[in-house]
């Protein structure tokens, strides 16, 4: 019997339990969110949408999905993604090593400003939201007519020397596929990573109703990113040396971090979206 049943795992592909990024020559190890499961090029149309899905002035490093939806998206079907996790940056920063020092700024810039940060990029939106509709409707032929109609930003609710995090809910408008409204309401925990001098948008997304699992999966995954990459002797140098760096403004990047949040909630339609898809 066991050697029938080792026969069989050789059969069994294996799971992925973390994903190896490089950012700016920095490599980094992002665990599985416990019960999610990375995007892959084998769920080809998944890949290809989510790209449609990233603030243009930020980049992203890999995505996680539910794992019982893993096996709809490699059959390219609709999957419900509601729930669900990016790891992105600004593309500002990919090269940049951010020190102690500088990612205090950037957390007081959050603390303190996060409300005005919202109403500075509420003209922005109009601008990223005409991309992605024309951008999904040139290649699905879907017209979802997407715009934000309001944010509410909540405030941090947890800190600490290496990161800092708040969440916000975000009411969009948008058509079904009846040209009818179809308005909806979407949460988002971002938590601000300082990883070997890199700074990480750790995205943690859900429903209406899921605020609060939200920010407790968002926690626990942050908690996992730095148990995967411990400070090394030499890291640690740098980041403590005063900044190397000069020019940033903090209140961009962290502008930078809104829109990409709000652009990676609609993430959630992309069900319609790949059953248009498929249609089409």
């Amino acid at each position: 019997m066991r050697t029938i049943c080792l026969a069989l795992l050789l059969f069994v592909p294996s799971i992925s339990v973390a994903v190896d990024i490089s950012i700016g020559g920095v490599s980094l190890v992002i665990p599985n969110p416990v019960g999610f499961s990375p995007v892959t090029q084998q769920m080809t149309m998944l890949f290809d949408i989510e790209k449609q899905f990233v603030a243009p002035a930020n980049e992203e490093f890999v995505a996680f999905i539910p794992e019982r939806e893993v096996s709809a998206a490699l059959r390219d079907d609709p999957a419900d993604l509601h729930r669900r996790f990016t790891v992105q940056t600004a593309k500002s920063l990919v090269g940049v090593p951010v020190s102690t020092s500088d990612f205090l700024k950037l957390k007081n810039v959050i603390k303190s400003q996060n409300d005005e940060l919202m109403k500075k990029i509420e003209g922005q939106l109009p601008g990223v939201m005409k991309e992605i509709n024309e951008g999904i409707t040139t290649k699905y032929d879907v017209d979802l007519a997407l715009s934000v109609a309001q944010m509410v930003p909540l405030p941090v609710h947890q800190e600490t020397d290496r990161t800092v995090a708040y969440s916000a809910l975000v009411k969009y408008d948008a058509k079904d596929g009846n040209g009818s409204p179809a308005p909806f309401v979407a949460v988002v925990t971002t938590t601000f990573a300082h990883v070997k001098g890199r700074v990480l948008f750790l995205y943690s997304y859900a429903e209406e109703s899921g605020l609060d699992w939200s920010k407790q999966a968002s926690l626990e995954w942050a908690n996992a990113v730095f148990a995967a990459n411990p400070s090394n002797p030499q890291t640690s140098v740098k980041e403590v040396l005063p900044s190397a760096i000069s020019g940033i403004d903090w209140e961009k990047i962290g502008a930078k971090a809104v829109v990409g949040a709000i652009v990676g909630l609609l993430i959630g339609l992309i069900g319609w979206v790949i059953k248009r898809g498929k249609a089409s």
